[in-house]
């Protein structure tokens, strides 16, 4: 380490200090002992202070937390989606689909651009990869002891423009617990949070005819539930993506299945629209294996929803009628 030498050659003056000679020259430039060039000394190396290296943080990409998102939102404007579904109906497939489809290269007119959970994605990802020497794809499943979490993309458009997205996943037995209990209803924050609410409507159920008069019935109570509470906030977009399409189609009279499914999304969607919801029902297959030739069903379509861009809010101001002021009533003549 290399160290300034002392401005003065004899010890005892303080002139580097005061600024004082200590034989009384004024200025000092005029004492003999005065150094007008200030050489460098070495310093031998046992006599250096160690440097401590900081720690550096680095950034786990797990899944997101609700505090991480609320975070994240004070940085980005994040559209928050909500998967909502009973256990076993495909939310967390869902997401390792999605995902998957930006590993290959561009999907739905978007570029991956990032994500803060690229780990916790990779995760999820893992059972459904040749590598992992399973006889069939599958996806580990969301347990209820998991906290809630949210998983995050960032999308970009052909000009650049991107779109951060932050999809809620939740287990299953927390939504059938909540279809029948308001208690838990006021627990699930991500509704709160949530920009458009997706229920999952499960495929095989309806294709079977042993479980397709009850998991009707209990599909449109949970929509019901949510809706009557205020869970549902006026404004939000809401979806039905009837899943595990390819078990639909191939199952045994699967042209009635299909019909029936269609008829009652349809059914569905008309009554909650008179109730106020903007309401919307998809077909989607995230991950084929009844018949893999079906492939991706719907996704494309579904995340070109979720990002499509927003109208830009009406700022004109609206005319009074029957107005006091003489100005509003110009304005009312428009």
């Amino acid at each position: 380490m290399n160290v300034a030498a002392p401005i003065c050659s004899d010890t005892a003056c303080q002139v580097q200090v005061d600024g004082v000679c200590r034989l009384g020259n004024d200025p000092v430039e005029g004492c003999p002992h005065y150094a007008i060039e200030t050489d460098e000394i070495e310093v031998p190396a046992e006599e250096q202070e160690p440097r401590v290296a900081q720690p550096v943080p680095i950034w786990s990409s797990e899944a997101l937390l609700l505090d991480d998102l609320v975070a994240l939102k004070r940085r980005r404007q994040v559209r928050t989606i909500a998967l909502v579904g009973e256990q076993k109906v495909g939310k967390t497939t869902l997401l390792a689909s999605i995902y998957g489809a930006y590993c290959k290269g561009p999907f739905a007119d978007l570029t991956f651009v990032g994500s803060e959970t690229l780990l916790a994605f990779a995760r999820l990802q893992s059972f459904a990869l040749v590598s992992s020497e399973r006889g069939s794809p599958t996806i580990p499943r969301t347990s209820r002891r998991d906290p809630l979490s949210f998983f995050h993309l960032a999308l970009a458009r052909a000009g650049g423009e991107v779109v951060d997205l932050a999809i809620a996943d939740r287990s299953g037995e927390t939504y059938t617990t909540a279809r029948t209990s308001t208690d838990v209803i006021a627990t699930l924050a991500e509704l709160r949070h949530a920009d458009r609410v997706c229920f999952l409507l499960d495929g095989a159920r309806l294709a079977s005819m042993d479980n397709r008069t009850a998991y009707t019935r209990h599909f449109r109570q949970m929509i019901n539930a949510l809706n009557d509470s205020g869970a549902l906030a006026a404004g939000q977009d809401v979806e039905i993506l009837s899943t595990k399409f390819d078990i639909t189609r191939t199952a045994d009279q699967d042209e009635k299945n299909v019909e029936f499914l269609d008829e009652y999304q349809a059914r569905l969607v008309s009554d909650f629209q008179k109730k106020g919801l903007a309401i919307s029902s998809h077909h989607i297959c995230a991950l084929p294996k009844a018949d893999r030739g079906v492939g991706l069903v719907g996704l494309d379509k579904m995340v070109q929803r979720w990002t499509a861009r927003r109208p830009l809010p009406e700022v004109a101001p609206q005319p009074v009628h029957n107005a006091t002021r003489q100005f509003d009533r110009l304005l009312a003549k428009l």
